[in-house]
C-alpha cells in the first residue's frame, strides 16, 4: 500500500502514541490510515480487533474501504435486532467490528466483555458526535475506551461548537492523565485564553492536526455569496413572522426567555424556513420561492457547459424533493435521509460515473461525510444549518484527492433575513475551530445570547460584537 507522506506520519502517529486524535482534514485518508495502522499491529501481533464505532450511515463505507485496502482483513457489522448484535459482538471471528454510535451506546456490557477478552484498537470515527461531556454517547464510551489498548479518534471538524468538544475527547483519549482539570476549571481558563494556548503542550502530544494546503496540491476554491431579494409575497411572510417572535421574547419574564432560549434554534430554523421556501411551513403556499428562481439560473448556466456537474445541499427534506423534480431533465439524483443507507453509496457512484447524471442534491446530515463527489466542480447552498461540522464537510466532498478542476462554492443568502447571521456564524466557528487546533488565530465564537441580543439577532441578523 503507498500511502502520502502525512498519511506515513498519521500511521507513525496512531501505532506509537496507542491513544490519539488525528484530526485530517476531511479527503486526507483518515480512514486509510486506521486500516493501515490496524493492519500493522495484527501483523506484528500488538492487537486482536478493531472496534469501530461510527455514524449509521458510514458503517458500510468502512467494510468497503476494508475490503479495497486491506483485503486480508475481515469485517462484520453489529447491527439488527439486540440478540443478533450481542451475538456478533460475542462471537464474531472478524478482525474488525463495526458499529453506530446508537449501538455502543446501549450496548455497552456487551462491549466491555469483547474488550475484556481481546486487544482492542478502538476507533471513533467523526468523533466529534461524541463530543458531549454529559451525553450518553460520550458517557458510555468513556466506560469501555480506558480498556483497549489502544485508541484512535478521527475527525476533521474535531471542535464544532465550544472548546469543551475538545476537553470531551481529549478525556476519551487520555482518561484523567492529561493535566488540563476538570472541564469547569478547563472552560473557566478558557474564558481568559479563547484560544486555550495553556493546553497547547498537552493537545500538540495528542492531537495530529494536517490540513490540505500543508498536504495536497489542490486545485483552488473559492466562494462567493448571492444575496437573494425575496419577493414581495415572501417578504411578507418572513417579515410577518420575525416581528412576532421580537414582540413575544421582549414580552418574556426572565423565566420564560429561559425556557424560550432552549428552544431558541427552532424558532430561528422558521425563520430559515420562510427565507427558504415558505411551502415548507405553510403547505399552501405555491408561488416558487425566490431561491428557486435563482437556482434554475445557476444550474442552467452550470450545465450549459459539456460535462460540468453541480452538488446542490439544501437543509430541508421537501426543498430536495422538489429540486429533484425541478431538475429530473439533467439526471438529478439525491442523497437524504428518504434514501436507504445500502443505497447511498450506489447513488453516489452514480453521480460520480454517469455522464448523463449531471446533478446531485443532498443535505449534509446524510451525505456530509463517506463519500468522494469529485466529478463536481460547483457547489450549490440552498440552505445552511448552524452545524458548522456540516458545513465543513459537506465541501470537502468534492475537494478533495481526485479533484482536478478549481472548484466554487455558491451560497445563496436572502437578504435581509436569518441567512446573514448563520453565514456569520458559521465563519465564527471556523474561526475558533482553526484557533484551537492552531491553524491560525481566530476569535471565540459565541454562546449565550441575552433577550436584547437575540433581539437584535432576530430582527438585525447580527451578532453582538
Amino acid at each position: 500500500m503507498n500511502l502520502m507522506q502525512h498519511q506515513r506520519e498519521g500511521v507513525a502517529f496512531l501505532t506509537a502514541e496507542r491513544a490519539g486524535l488525528l484530526a485530517f482534514e476531511q479527503g486526507l485518508g483518515k480512514t486509510l490510515v486506521a486500516i493501515d495502522s490496524f493492519r500493522r499491529l495484527v501483523a506484528e501481533g500488538s492487537v486482536d480487533k478493531m472496534l469501530v464505532i461510527c455514524p449509521n450511515s458510514l458503517k458500510r463505507n468502512w467494510v468497503a474501504e476494508i475490503d479495497k485496502f486491506a483485503p486480508g482483513l475481515t469485517a462484520e457489522i453489529a447491527e439488527g435486532s439486540a440478540r443478533a448484535r450481542r451475538h456478533i459482538f460475542a462471537n464474531s471471528p472478524a478482525k474488525v467490528i463495526i458499529t453506530s454510535y446508537e449501538t455502543a451506546r446501549v450496548e455497552v456490557t456487551a462491549i466491555l466483555a469483547l474488550v475484556a477478552a481481546n486487544r482492542i484498537a478502538l476507533v471513533l470515527d467523526e468523533s466529534h458526535t461524541a463530543k458531549n461531556w454529559r451525553s450518553l454517547t460520550s458517557l458510555s464510551i468513556r466506560h469501555f475506551a480506558p480498556h483497549c489498548e489502544y485508541r484512535w479518534l478521527l475527525s476533521g471538524t474535531p471542535v464544532t461548537n465550544t472548546p469543551a468538544d475538545l476537553y470531551t475527547q481529549v478525556e476519551i483519549i487520555s482518561p484523567g492523565a492529561h493535566s488540563l482539570g476538570s472541564l469547569e476549571t478547563f472552560m473557566a481558563r478558557v474564558e481568559d485564553d479563547p484560544s486555550a494556548g495553556f493546553a497547547k503542550p498537552v493537545l500538540d502530544r495528542l492531537i495530529l492536526r494536517r490540513t490540505k494546503e500543508q498536504c495536497l496540491d489542490l486545485p483552488a476554491k473559492s466562494f462567493t455569496d448571492i444575496v437573494v431579494e425575496l419577493p414581495p409575497w415572501q417578504r411578507k411572510l418572513y417579515d410577518e413572522m420575525r416581528t412576532q417572535m421580537v414582540c413575544d421574547i421582549q414580552a418574556m419574564s426572565g423565566e420564560q426567555y429561559r425556557a424560550f432560549a432552549s428552544t431558541a434554534l427552532a424558532q430561528l430554523t422558521r425563520l430559515s424556513q420562510l427565507a427558504s421556501n415558505p411551502a415548507l411551513l405553510l403547505p399552501n403556499a405555491s408561488q416558487t420561492p425566490a431561491k428557486f428562481e435563482v437556482l434554475d439560473g445557476l444550474v442552467s448556466d452550470i450545465i450549459s457547459v459539456p460535462g460540468r456537474k453541480v452538488i446542490i445541499w439544501s437543509t430541508y427534506i421537501k426543498n430536495i424533493e422538489s429540486l429533484l423534480a425541478r431538475f429530473s431533465e439533467y439526471g438529478a439524483v439525491a442523497i437524504y435521509g428518504g434514501v436507504e443507507a445500502t443505497e447511498r453509496q450506489e447513488v453516489a457512484a452514480r453521480f460520480q460515473d454517469n455522464a448523463d447524471t449531471r446533478i446531485l442534491i443532498a443535505n449534509a446530515a446524510a451525505a456530509g461525510t463517506g463519500f468522494t463527489l469529485t466529478s463536481a466542480s460547483f457547489t450549490i447552498y440552498e440552505s445552511m444549518s448552524w452545524r458548522y461540522d456540516h458545513y465543513a464537510q459537506s465541501q470537502d466532498r468534492n475537494h478533495r484527492i481526485g479533484q482536478t478542476q478549481p472548484v466554487s462554492y455558491l451560497r445563496l443568502v436572502a437578504a435581509d433575513t436569518i441567512d446573514e447571521a448563520i453565514a456569520k456564524a458559521l465563519e465564527r466557528k471556523s474561526g475558533m475551530a482553526r484557533s484551537l487546533l492552531s491553524d491560525t488565530d481566530a476569535p471565540q465564537a459565541l454562546s449565550r445570547l441575552s433577550p436584547q441580543e437575540m433581539c437584535g439577532l432576530i430582527a438585525n441578523n447580527q451578532f453582538p460584537d
